[in-house]
């Protein structure tokens, strides 16, 4: 039977566990995640008039600094989940190096959204929605495979 605590979730990568299991462990890093990236997409600073506006703020300053301790966060539970995910590819009896692919497509996917309004022209709108949907393909192979697949006959 798994031993569902902070370490052996998050921290490690062996011994199996199953669906029900995944999906409870997997709402922490997911919630969060999601949760930070709304404040993120709240607070995100916007173009700056230097003429109108100060040039240091205490508001600015707070921003940015979340946004950096929201970029570590988003790392953190990257790995959290693909701990988690590991364990079940585990309990599937495939590669858990599997496991990487959702938090990488994601991480890929934000880091193209970012980029892009940043890039002066060089990198057009329209080039993000293939990460997009790389994404999105992913984490709904990923959910359909680790959520609802059984583990194989004569399996661990």
């Amino acid at each position: 039977m798994a031993d569902p605590t902070f370490r052996f979730l998050y921290r490690e990568a062996e011994r199996p566990i199953g669906p029900g299991l995944w999906a409870r462990a997997s709402a922490l890093p997911v919630g969060a995640a999601l949760a930070m990236t709304a404040i993120a997409w709240i607070i995100a600073p916007g173009p700056r008039d230097l003429a109108s506006q100060p040039f240091i703020a205490v508001s600015i300053v707070a921003v940015h600094a979340y946004l950096l301790v929201y970029g570590f966060a988003l790392i953190f539970l990257a790995v959290m989940q693909y701990f988690v995910s590991a364990k079940r590819f585990l309990d599937l009896g495939k590669s858990t190096a599997r496991a990487g692919l959702a938090p990488f497509a994601l991480l890929l996917a934000g880091a193209a959204a970012w980029f892009q309004p940043r890039s002066e022209g060089a990198m057009p709108e329209w080039a993000v929605w293939p990460f997009c949907a790389l994404a999105l393909a992913v984490i709904v192979w990923n959910v359909a495979e680790l959520g609802f697949a059984k583990r194989p006959r004569g399996g661990a």
